[in-house]
């Protein structure tokens, strides 16, 4: 008996480090380097119209850290710290950090987690829980669950195509079970010889109409010195 169990553990240990590497699989196709700069457009509808158009600087180190400066938003010079599963951000007119949540609002259909975090394998395990054709795609149809507190979603029922692990569809739940939000990963073009994402729209679920569009405008290695993921140091950040 003792031995049918750990050869029952093995497989469903095994089994779940293969789903979690699939995670891993897809983040490539958003996380081209251990330390980045992308440089992200997002516009927003309301009724199919043009509402708010922002540019935003993300500066990703690692898995664990990230850094966002608003270059052309309505509070330009704003700047969003990642660091040791804590979100803050510092205003222009603040002389402190104030702590905020990934969940947050920032613009249309965007959460403040969209632009500071971009990797599912560390913040979410993974279940594959079938398949399914979307828009022509054979895809694994897969149920991420929150594994930390700073995450930005409770749950994600994600699909990728089954030939490449390439994300094509995203549906975002918070912790009551409602589901708020979907994605559409729309394009991708090749970076640093990988496939990156280029382009995705998110849905509002309950206004239909309503739409945000995230543009990666610009992909690039780029490394920060350490203070600069300090939240005490964020009020000298003024050179990015």
């Amino acid at each position: 008996m003792k031995k049918l169990i750990y050869i029952l553990c093995i497989i469903l240990s095994t089994a779940a480090f293969a789903q979690d590497n699939l995670l891993e699989r897809i983040d490539k196709f958003r996380v081209p380097y251990k330390e980045f700069l992308v440089r992200t457009k997002i516009t927003t509808y309301e009724n199919d119209e043009l509402k708010e158009t922002a540019i935003f600087d993300a500066y990703m180190n690692g898995n664990d850290k990230s850094l966002v400066v608003a270059k052309e938003y309505k509070t330009k010079g704003m700047k969003l710290l990642y660091v040791d599963e804590n979100l803050w951000v510092q205003l222009p007119t603040s002389r402190r950090p104030i702590r905020i949540t990934p969940i947050q609002r920032l613009m249309g259909e965007a959460s403040n987690g969209d632009v500071a975090r971009v990797s599912l394998a560390d913040d979410y395990s993974a279940e594959i829980i079938g398949f399914e054709n979307i828009d022509g795609s054979n895809c694994h149809k897969m149920q991420l669950m929150a594994k930390k507190k700073s995450a930005t979603y409770h749950k994600i029922i994600l699909y990728s195509r089954k030939e490449d692990f390439r994300p094509v569809k995203a549906e975002y739940y918070v912790v009551s079970g409602k589901h708020i939000k979907t994605a559409f990963f729309d394009e991708f073009l090749p970076i640093a010889g990988k496939t990156i994402l280029q382009q995705m729209t998110i849905y509002d679920e309950l206004k239909k109409d309503n739409k945000t569009v995230f543009e990666y405008l610009k992909i690039e290695e780029k490394q920060l010195p350490v203070k600069y993921f300090n939240k005490n140091y964020l009020i000298n950040v003024r050179d990015l």
